[in-house]
C-alpha cells in the first residue's frame, strides 16, 4: 500500500484517465470501421441492383443492349467498376462452365479466362448454397478471396488471400439442353470492392490516435503533478503546523484549511485543550496532596527533633528507622511532583534523542555502584529518538539501568535499532538473568525476583506503566551474555 497521498492521487487519477482514453480510442476506431463497412455494404448493394438493371439475358449470353449502352458505360465509369488491380469490379459467374461470362470491363479483346488479372475469386460453391443470396436484392458481406477455380494463371503457392466487401445475387435460367429436355443454368452476379483502403484508413487513424494518446499522456501527467501539488499543499501546511505545536511554537492549529480538513483540525484542537486541562488538574491534585502530606510530615519530624524524645538516645533503632522513612516519603512526594509538572506549554510530545540521557545515566550509575567493578556500553547512535517526556525517560532508563547494574557481573550493554515506527532498545547484563518460568510476573507492582536486596519491587512495574502509557511494551528475554535482557518498544 502506498503511504503518500500524492502518489495515490497520481497513480489512481493517471490510471483512470489513461484507461479511459484507451477505451474511448478503441471504441472510436471500431465505430469508424463499422460505419465505413456499413457504408460500403449499402453502396455495393445499391450499385449491384442498378447495374443489374442494365444487363439482359439473351440466348445464353449476358449483354447490355445498345439502347442502354451509353448509360451503362457512364454508370460503370462513375462507380469505378472498370478499375484494374482488383480494387472494384463486377462480373457474372457461370456455375456450369466454371468461369466468368460477363464483366464490367470492356470484354472486347479481353480473354475472360485470364480475368485473374482484373478480378478476385471467392468460394462460389458456398455462395451458390447460401440462402442469403437467393433473394432478389443483392446481399453484401465481407469475404476472403480464393485461388482461381480454373488455375489458368494462379497457383495455391503464389496466392495471397485478400478481404473484399461482396454484393452477390444468385439467379438461374431454364434452357433447352436437347430436344424434349430442359435444364436450369445457375449464375452468380458479383460486385466487390477491396477493403485495403478501409484497412489503410483505420491504420492511419490508429497511428494518429497513438501520437495523440502519447501526447495526451504527457499533458495529463503534467496536469496531475500540478494538481497534486495544489491539492496536497494544504495537507503539507497542516503537517507543518502540527510540527510547530510539537516544538512548542504554537498552542493550537490556527490557519484556515479546506472543508475536508476542518473536522480533523477541530478534533486535534479539542484533544490538545483536553490534554492540557488533564495535565493541569493532575498537577493541581498532586500539589494539593503534597501540601497536605508535607504539614504532618514536618510536624512528625519536628517532634522527633524536639524535646519530646530528648531522653531517647540519638542512635535509637526505631527513631532512626522512622526518620529514614519520613525522608523517603518526602523524596517520593518531590519526585511525583516533578513528574506531574507541565514542563512545556504544548500538549504534544516531540521526539528526542536518547543517547545523551543514556550517557548521563551510565556515568551516574558508576557513582551509585562505586563499590562494584563493571562496564556500561552504550551502543546507541545520536539518530535514535523516541516520543517520550524527558522526565519519564529519566525514570524509565534510570530504573532499568539501575536494575541491570545491581544484578550484572561485569557488563551492562545498551543497544537500539528501528523496527517500522518503533525504536527497540535492549538493556543486557551478564548476571543471573530472569526466572525461567513466567518472567513477565516481574512487571507487576510489588513482585521482586531477589528479596535479599533493597527495594520495594516497583521499578519494573513503574517502567511498564510509563511504556504502556505511550503505546509501547516491555519484554523480558535472555541476554546474549546469558544474563537478563529488557527489551523496550518505544514510539518514534
Amino acid at each position: 500500500m502506498m503511504g503518500s497521498l500524492r502518489s495515490r492521487q497520481l497513480v489512481s487519477g493517471f490510471t483512470i484517465i489513461v484507461i479511459g482514453i484507451l477505451i474511448l480510442g478503441v471504441l472510436l476506431s471500431l465505430s469508424i470501421y463499422q460505419r465505413k463497412t456499413e457504408a460500403i455494404s449499402l453502396e455495393l448493394e445499391r450499385t449491384a441492383s442498378d447495374l443489374l438493371g442494365f444487363i439482359e439475358y439473351e440466348r445464353g449470353n449476358f449483354l447490355i443492349p445498345e439502347r442502354n449502352k451509353t448509360a451503362a458505360e457512364q454508370f460503370i465509369s462513375r462507380n469505378q467498376l472498370v478499375q484494374d488491380r482488383k480494387r472494384r469490379f463486377a462480373y457474372i459467374w457461370d456455375r456450369q462452365q466454371n468461369r466468368i461470362i460477363w464483366s464490367s470491363i470492356d470484354n472486347e479483346g479481353v480473354d475472360l479466362n485470364r480475368t485473374d488479372l482484373f478480378f478476385a475469386y471467392f468460394d462460389f460453391e458456398k455462395l451458390f448454397n447460401d440462402p442469403e443470396v437467393q433473394n432478389f436484392t443483392p446481399f453484401a458481406d465481407r469475404m476472403k478471396s480464393t485461388p482461381s477455380p480454373t488455375g489458368a494463371s494462379q497457383t495455391e503457392e503464389k496466392f495471397h488471400p485478400e478481404e473484399y466487401m461482396v454484393a452477390v445475387q444468385h439467379f438461374s435460367f431454364r434452357e433447352n439442353a436437347e430436344e424434349g429436355t430442359s435444364s436450369n443454368r445457375h449464375y452468380l452476379f458479383i460486385v466487390a470492392e477491396s477493403m485495403k483502403n478501409v484497412d489503410k484508413e483505420i491504420d492511419d487513424l490508429v497511428m494518429v490516435f497513438s501520437i495523440l494518446f502519447f501526447a495526451s499522456v504527457i499533458l495529463i501527467l503534467i496536469a496531475q503533478l500540478a494538481s497534486s501539488f495544489w491539492v496536497v499543499a494544504p495537507i503539507r501546511e497542516f503537517e507543518e503546523e502540527v510540527r510547530a505545536i510539537e516544538a512548542g511554537n504554537k498552542e493550537t492549529i490556527q490557519d484556515e484549511y479546506p472543508d475536508e480538513l476542518v473536522p480533523i483540525k477541530n478534533t486535534i484542537n479539542a484533544l490538545i485543550g483536553h490534554e492540557k486541562g488533564q495535565k493541569q488538574r493532575y498537577k493541581d491534585s498532586l500539589d494539593d496532596l503534597a501540601h497536605s502530606l508535607k504539614t504532618p510530615l514536618a510536624a512528625i519530624q519536628s517532634h522527633l527533633e524536639g524535646g519530646s524524645f530528648q531522653d531517647v538516645p540519638h542512635d535509637h533503632v526505631g527513631l532512626a528507622g522512622i526518620a529514614a522513612e519520613i525522608e523517603h516519603m518526602q523524596e517520593i512526594i518531590s519526585r511525583q511532583l516533578r513528574k506531574a509538572m507541565v514542563t512545556s506549554e504544548n500538549a504534544i510530545i516531540m521526539s528526542q534523542p536518547i543517547r545523551p540521557i543514556l550517557t548521563r545515566l551510565a556515568s551516574t550509575m558508576h557513582k551509585v555502584h562505586r563499590g562494584k567493578d563493571f562496564e556500561i556500553r552504550v551502543n546507541v547512535d545520536e539518530y535514535a529518538k523516541c516520543r517520550l517526556d524527558s522526565e519519564d525517560l529519566m525514570e524509565l532508563f534510570g530504573n532499568l539501568i539501575n536494575n541491570a547494574c545491581r544484578f550484572c557481573d561485569r557488563l551492562v550493554e545498551i543497544s537500539a535499532f528501528r523496527d517500522n515506527d518503533m525504536l527497540v532498545i535492549d538493556i543486557d547484563d551478564d548476571g543471573m538473568g530472569f526466572p525461567s518460568e513466567n518472567p513477565s510476573k516481574l512487571l507487576k507492582r510489588g513482585i521482586r525476583e531477589d528479596s535479599k536486596t533493597e527495594g520495594q519491587g516497583i521499578g519494573l512495574a513503574v517502567s511498564t506503566e510509563i511504556v504502556s502509557a505511550v503505546g509501547g511494551k516491555i519484554e523480558l528475554l535472555v541476554s546474549p551474555y546469558v544474563g537478563a535482557r529488557v527489551r523496550l518498544y518505544l514510539p518514534t
